[in-house]
């Protein structure tokens, strides 16, 4: 009797824990290499991202295994897709200082927004471990993406692991309509990817509210590129209404 009460409580809890965490996003990074290494890998913007931005080894990965993303020059930034509606982000993260080097004076920062233009500070990791660490944040309400940026000092950062997480319940809450338009900023081709709809309407409009564009998108278009190559460099409004609903976000088009 003992033993079945045991067995019970055991799912029991499982249950429970899978019912109150829900993934929103994960990156394992695994399929990260020489080859696949793009600006918007997965739908991450990402300023460095050469040959040479990934780690191979055991050593240099978290637990999913390899490979992991390589914070391997100065300046440079990660910043995740949408992850609208997760309220944790957890993280794996190792230094690697190089010989005879020191990772002292270098600092690892972590930013949260809401809009993808005012960012929050959430850590400034100046001790950066050369250990395995993960490290775990919670996220206030609305955020849609994550930013994390390496001043460098003498050595690289490897980084793994990411998953955003829902861990208190608001995934019962419908969420607000959400979307996301990679690579930002973009040279003129941005892939866009609606969360629901049957279907949706896009207008690429500039800051002052003209309407340059126009785009009706089915079904099975709400996975999209749309090409603005005959667009200046410049900022202007993505704005998506379906019947979802509707919401609106700055791109930025650089060459």
């Amino acid at each position: 009797m003992k033993r079945i009460f045991t067995l019970l409580f055991i799912v029991t809890a499982f249950f429970a824990t899978s019912q109150a965490q829900q993934t929103v996003f994960c990156e394992t990074w695994t399929g990260y290499d020489a080859t696949t290494a793009a600006t918007d890998y997965n739908g991450w913007s990402l300023s460095y991202f050469s040959g040479f931005s990934f780690y191979t080894s055991t050593q240099s990965s978290g637990p999913s295994g390899p490979n992991s993303y390589k914070f391997g020059v100065d300046s440079a930034t990660a910043i995740t897709p949408n992850i609208l509606g997760a309220d944790q982000i957890s993280f794996w993260m190792k230094g690697n200082a190089a010989t005879g080097g020191t990772l002292a004076n270098g600092a690892f920062y972590v930013y949260e927004t809401s809009d993808g233009i005012n960012y929050t500070l959430l850590d400034m990791i100046t001790s950066i471990p050369t250990t395995a660490a993960t490290k775990t944040y919670a996220l206030q309400a609305g955020t849609t993406n994550v930013k994390f940026f390496y001043d460098k000092d003498s050595g690289n950062v490897a980084f793994d692991d990411f998953c955003a997480t829902i861990v208190n319940g608001i995934s019962d809450v419908a969420k607000p309509f959400s979307f996301s338009a990679y690579p930002n900023p973009s040279r003129g081709t941005v892939n866009l990817n609606i969360a629901a709809g049957k279907t949706a309407t896009v207008v690429i409009a500039n800051m002052l509210g003209s309407e340059l564009k126009h785009f009706t998108l089915k079904s099975n278009e709400l996975t999209s590129t749309l090409d603005l190559s005959d667009l200046n460099e410049g900022v202007y409004m993505i704005k998506v209404k379906s019947d979802a609903g509707e919401a609106t976000q700055r791109l930025i088009i650089r060459r």
